[in-house]
Formats: C-alpha cells, sequence, structure tokens
C-alpha cells in the first residue's frame, strides 16, 4: 500500500474519464491525449506532482492513492460526491442577452467565460435569454481513473528538488544551520521562479534562497 501523509508530494500517472460515455477529460498520456481529442500545445504532459492533503487532489482520488500499490497501475470509479461534487440547481442561472451585448460578448451553446469572477458555461440561449451554469463541468458525474503512483516524496530537501525541476527552474539546495537553502542558476525565467517560490513557500515554508 502507498504511504501518504499530509505535506507529502505524490507523483502519479492517471487519465480521467466521464463513467457514464467514457469521454476523456484529462490524462498525464501526451498519446491518449490526442487520440481522445483533448491534446494541448501548452500542456507538458507525463507524471505529475500533487500535494496530498492539499485540496488540489479530489477526495476520491486521495482514498484511491492510499489503497493502490506503488509503481502499479489502479482502475477505479468515484462518485459526485467525491470526484467534482453533486450538481447545485442555484448555481443555474438565466440572464438578459442583452447583459452580454454591454460587455461586447456574443454568447454561444458550449462557451466558457468568466462571470463576476466566475467560470460558468453558456447552456442555452433562448428568446433573448441565456442560461448559464457555474457547477464544474463535471459536477453531478461519476468519473473512472486509472491512476499509478510513481513515487511519494516525504523529505523536505528531495521536495524542493521536485518543485524546482516541475517549474522549469535549475538550483541546488543544501542545507546551512538547519535551515535549507536554495542557489538558483542563472539564467533564469523569471514566471517560472516566482511560482517556484510560490509553491515552495506553500509547501516548505522557511525556504531561503540564496
Amino acid at each position: 500500500m502507498v504511504s501518504a501523509k499530509k505535506g507529502d508530494l505524490v507523483r502519479m500517472e492517471y487519465t480521467g474519464k466521464v463513467a457514464a460515455t467514457g469521454m476523456v477529460f484529462d490524462t498525464t498520456d501526451e498519446s491518449i491525449a490526442k487520440k481522445s481529442g483533448i491534446w494541448e500545445q501548452s500542456t507538458v504532459y507525463g507524471p505529475k506532482l500533487a500535494v496530498f492533503g492539499s485540496k488540489t487532489i479530489i477526495p476520491g482520488i486521495e482514498e484511491a492513492i492510499l489503497s493502490s500499490q506503488l509503481g502499479k497501475s489502479a482502475e477505479f470509479t468515484i462518485g459526485a460526491d467525491k470526484a467534482f461534487g453533486e450538481k447545485i440547481p442555484s448555481l443555474i442561472r438565466m440572464m438578459p442577452e442583452r447583459e452580454f451585448a454591454k460587455q461586447g460578448v456574443r454568447p454561444v451553446m458550449g462557451m466558457v467565460l468568466a462571470l463576476d469572477g466566475m467560470p460558468a458555461m453558456v447552456k442555452s440561449i433562448t428568446s433573448g435569454r441565456v442560461v448559464v451554469d457555474f457547477n464544474h463541468p463535471l459536477s453531478g458525474e461519476s468519473v473512472h481513473y486509472t491512476l499509478k503512483v510513481t513515487e511519494v516524496i516525504s523529505d523536505e530537501k528531495k521536495k524542493l528538488e521536485a518543485l524546482l525541476a516541475a517549474a522549469g527552474v535549475k538550483g541546488a539546495v543544501s542545507e546551512k544551520g538547519g535551515k535549507l537553502e536554495i542557489s538558483i542558476e542563472k539564467p533564469v525565467d523569471k514566471g517560472k521562479l516566482e511560482q517556484a517560490k510560490r509553491l515552495i513557500a506553500a509547501i516548505v515554508p522557511g525556504t531561503a534562497f540564496a
């Protein structure tokens, strides 16, 4: 069984499908992404790092991680309550089409847009009225996953090395005076460095940058 506790980094490969239809909605496998029509050039495929117990992993997957064996694939189905949540009727709203026109937006069925700072999907357009859904697109759906945990990282130094690599930043991790310190190799992309610093501050607080 995989042993992971809150704050550990879990590296895993996975493919998620809608249980009812078999439609792939997420995967770390580039070949599956291409076959399923969800491939994106900007996506980096391959095993992904996630922080266990941080609520960035859906509850059903966290449970499955603990019941799986390291390095072995497992398949399981997760109900909506432990996946992306049940659909909440109050988050489905009807709005006048003219409200979109005021913002220079022409709503189209299936369009995802930001309203009041929240993502919403256009579900229907009828007689000048637009129905938008603020629920997660997969709310109310059971999902089926194929999952393989390839690594669990508990050591703080190894966490930092993994986070730097995930952010695409080169650097060396050392210990000085009982504290961990990172020396960044230059030149470095400022955007990637800031991303790495945010992740590190949240996951390994107190880390110093030389």
